[in-house]
Parts: structure tokens; sequence; C-alpha cells
């Protein structure tokens, strides 16, 4: 399953992204994996609303490729307009 969210300040999210849930054994060693509480308020507000399926919101101090850890864990991934 996936949700849309809106990234506007940060270089990776100037575009629509989603955030997919992902199990942890697919998850790359290099990944950047981030707790949902050390996210800031407005990216806790946009996972929370993106894994809900809730309006799309921002999540500025999000990058392409990053993971939360929230109710599982989710991948942020870039969504691409044809």
């Amino acid at each position: 399953m996936s949700r849309t969210v809106r990234g506007s300040t940060h270089d990776d999210l100037t575009d629509s992204v989603t955030v997919v849930r992902t199990c942890v054994e697919e998850i790359e060693p290099s990944t950047t994996v981030r707790h949902y509480d050390q996210l800031t308020d407005r990216s806790q507000a946009a996972v929370a609303a993106a894994v809900d399926g809730h309006q799309p919101i921002r999540a500025p101090d999000l990058s392409t490729g990053d993971v939360v850890r929230y109710t599982g864990y989710y991948e942020v991934r870039s969504v691409t307009h044809d």
C-alpha cells in the first residue's frame, strides 16, 4: 500500500513522493532509517496522514529513499508524472 505526500523545501521532496510499506529485510544497510519521534512535527503529521490515507501534506526533512519506522517501516519514494 502506498500514499502520497507532497514535499516543499527539501531538495528531494520538491515533487510528490509516495510512502510505501516495506519489510525490514528489504532495507539496505546504507539506508537512512528514522524513527517517527525523530521527525519534525510537520513530517510526523505528513507520515501519519499518508499512512492513514488523508490529504497529502509536506514532509521537508525526509529524502527519497529514507525509511521511517512508524506503525511499520515505510520507504519514501518519488512519484513520476508522465
